[in-house]
């Protein structure tokens, strides 16, 4: 199948999908209006002509039109179809598996990342802990480690005790600060 050919099929699922986005749940609203119903039959002629492929079976019929409710289709009805069509589309075609997939991944990296991190610098801080012969600097690099491994930060605190550390010394502080900036804290 050609490149184009498939975007375009891709277009039209597209469509079709935010269609279904925008009708509310059965139990929040019975009905959908007949434009609707209409953009998703003349969407399904458009995926036919392009995929060489009957979806007319997917067609909300005209005599599905509620009785009570003028110019309006049972949800119950229209909303399972384009869901089968939604479907039918990401199966053949595999649409939607990226950006599940993508989203998925960068999920995984982003709090693998993070895990590294925290361990890095836990673990430096722990290094500067050792080479360090001062023992306020010693205690303050402890409570800092501590409060940054905190699930709730008191930030009053790591600023007390960052202020601390610039005026302690120049080179513990430039160590440290890159590695909180990029723990983006």
């Amino acid at each position: 199948m050609g490149e184009i050919k498939l975007t375009r099929i891709k277009s039209i699922y597209g469509d079709i999908k935010g269609l279904l986005s925008q009708i509310p749940p059965i139990d929040k609203r019975a009905f959908v209006k007949r434009f609707t119903v209409k953009t998703f039959n003349d969407a399904l002629d458009k995926l036919t002509e392009i995929s060489d492929t009957d979806y007319s079976s997917y067609k909300v019929p005209v005599s599905e039109m509620s009785r009570n409710v003028p110019d309006s289709y049972p949800s119950q009805i229209v909303r399972p179809q384009i869901g089968r069509v939604v479907s039918r589309l990401e199966e053949e075609y595999g649409f939607g598996r990226e950006s599940d997939a993508q989203q998925s991944q960068s999920v995984v990296i982003l709090n693998k990342n993070q895990n590294e991190i925290s361990l890095q610098i836990n673990y430096t801080i722990n290094d500067l802990i050792n080479e360090t012969n001062d023992e306020d600097g010693k205690e303050k690099l402890r409570e800092l480690r501590d409060e940054l491994d905190k699930s709730s930060k008191n930030w009053e605190k790591i600023k007390v005790i960052l202020i601390w550390l610039l005026n302690f010394s120049k080179d513990l502080s430039l160590k440290i600060i890159p590695l909180i900036l990029q723990k983006k804290i």
